[in-house]
């Protein structure tokens, strides 16, 4: 008897949510159990920011002294430790510009070598000269110093996947800090970027390759300061644990038992966030920090990137400033005010963020024009548009 061929289509199967479900359930069990011990550390936590709050300083020699030896990230505390800022009064007045970036990453198996970074950029003025500007730069890559970095000793380095993403991070600080100052000098103003602006990914390239991009990015930071433009960054949702790493230090200040602390672990389950939840009420921010982060501490000089944790009311955010604005009390309050009131202009997240986000995304539609497009300036110019056998046979469904 000949079995009539199967069907393709009829062999994706849609999830099984009755072999889930007991899962399901299982993890919520987990989580019960384990809320009431994190609601104990949180205290605890909290308890020991008070108590060493007037040794801030103790702590900061502490913290430099040990933290390339400590297996956890560290914070240097900047000020004492239970400070707590009510929220600053925000200028009827002011200009603000944001940028946000996406790609399309270089695709080897494509028709041809090429990268897009595209960057969303905004300008905003509230006030009685109240306009917004929404726009975006998108750039195309496809020329050999793009594609290639070649060090001093003939080393080649391909520009894909990481330096791609390497290259958009460049970009987005370089023409935030150019357009930041179009912004008019009477107003108070402030550049705002989403996401840290410690590029931690930089970190693990070749020194010149990390020294390469990370020049771009920095020489954008100079420019802002020399304009006395404020920079800052809006992490929503942090997940950073430094603050907690502090707080571990106090319970471990020699780190004898670094690296097996296990159940006995003071801080287990514990990141910032949940502290400083316990700490803020909506407006508050608390105390300026360090990074000790190895890129940070090693290469930012005088943009070391200090931090606090704002209560946008909605959430609890982590605003990021370099040096140079942590310094001066009235900047770090200017920061605090504009980005409150862009969390409440912007339903909980900072509206000129949003904006910048929907002016930069590429969709899959835009991918696929892109693509079209592409074929058809190769096809125009008579070369070929064919990409490699692997990228075709992800086109066909065969078994």
């Amino acid at each position: 008897m000949e079995l009539a061929p199967w069907n393709l289509k009829s062999i994706a199967m849609p999830l099984d949510f009755s072999l889930l479900t007991g899962q399901v359930r299982a993890l919520g069990a987990s989580l019960r159990a384990s809320h009431d011990q994190r609601i104990s550390r949180i205290e605890w936590a909290c308890e020991q920011l008070h108590a060493q709050a007037d040794r801030w300083e103790h702590w900061c020699q502490q913290v430099r002294e040990k933290h390339a030896r400590a297996p956890w990230l560290l914070a240097c505390p900047a000020e004492p430790l239970d400070v707590v800022r009510d929220l600053p009064r925000c200028p009827q007045s002011y200009g603000l510009a944001a940028s946000d970036g996406s790609q399309i990453d270089l695709d080897r198996h494509g028709p041809a070598e090429c990268y897009l970074v595209n960057i969303g950029l905004v300008l905003l003025r509230y006030g009685e000269d109240a306009g917004a500007r929404l726009w975006t730069e998108p750039r195309l890559y496809y020329e050999e110093k793009d594609l290639v970095l070649v060090d001093d000793r003939g080393r080649r380095y391909a520009v894909e996947g990481p330096l791609v993403h390497a290259t958009r991070d460049v970009a987005e600080g370089q023409m935030l800090a150019a357009i930041a100052r179009e912004l008019p000098p009477s107003l108070p103003r402030l550049a705002l970027q989403d996401g840290t602006l410690i590029r931690w990914p930089f970190h693990g390239f070749d020194p010149f390759v990390r020294d390469h991009y990370l020049k771009g990015y920095l020489e954008a930071l100079d420019h802002l300061q020399m304009a006395g433009i404020p920079l800052a960054s809006y992490i929503s949702r942090p997940r950073a644990p430094e603050v907690t790493g502090l707080v571990r230090l106090f319970a471990d200040p020699e780190l004898e038992r670094a690296g097996s602390y296990a159940e006995a672990d003071p801080c287990q389950g514990l990141i910032d966030q949940l502290i400083f939840n316990a700490l803020l009420r909506p407006g508050q921010r608390g105390p300026l920090f360090m990074s000790m982060s190895r890129i940070n501490v090693e290469h930012y000089d005088a943009h070391q990137i200090h931090f606090f944790y704002l209560n946008t009311g909605r959430e609890l955010a982590r605003v990021e400033v370099p040096r140079w604005v942590a310094a001066e009390p009235a900047l770090v309050d200017l920061v605090h005010a504009l980005i409150y009131d862009q969390c409440q202009r912007g339903a909980g997240y900072p509206v000129a963020l949003a904006r910048a986000h929907e002016q930069a995304v590429v969709r899959e539609t835009d991918r696929r024009t892109f693509r079209l497009l592409l074929e058809s300036t190769l096809l125009h110019a008579r070369l070929s548009t064919a990409g490699s056998l692997k990228q075709a046979s992800k086109e066909r469904t065969i078994v």
